[in-house]
């Protein structure tokens, strides 16, 4: 993947993860740039390769208002089954 010159990428790496029986995951993010709304379709890479495409729903309703209540950003993301390591991205 290449990014768009000029243009900025919401993105953060997965640092916890707990899946769902249903394939969803509940996860901690250290975000890396940019910022994740509720109902933001996401792509998830998995070493390097895009593996999937879901919804993300951050706990505060955005990643960056964790930081604003003092909380790990941490959010659940629908239809995928998420792994430390694995990069979210959105543009």
């Amino acid at each position: 993947m290449v990014l768009m010159e000029g243009r900025r990428r919401n993105r953060a790496e997965v640092t916890d993860a707990f899946v769902f029986t249903e394939g969803d995951s509940a996860i901690y993010l250290d975000p890396i740039s940019g910022d994740f709304k509720a109902g933001d379709h996401v792509r998830i890479v998995r070493e390097g390769i895009e593996a999937a495409g879901a919804v993300i729903f951050p706990r505060d309703g955005g990643v960056s208002a964790a930081g604003e209540t003092g909380r790990r950003p941490h959010a659940l993301v629908k239809g995928f089954a998420c792994a430390v390591g694995d990069i979210i991205e959105a543009d």
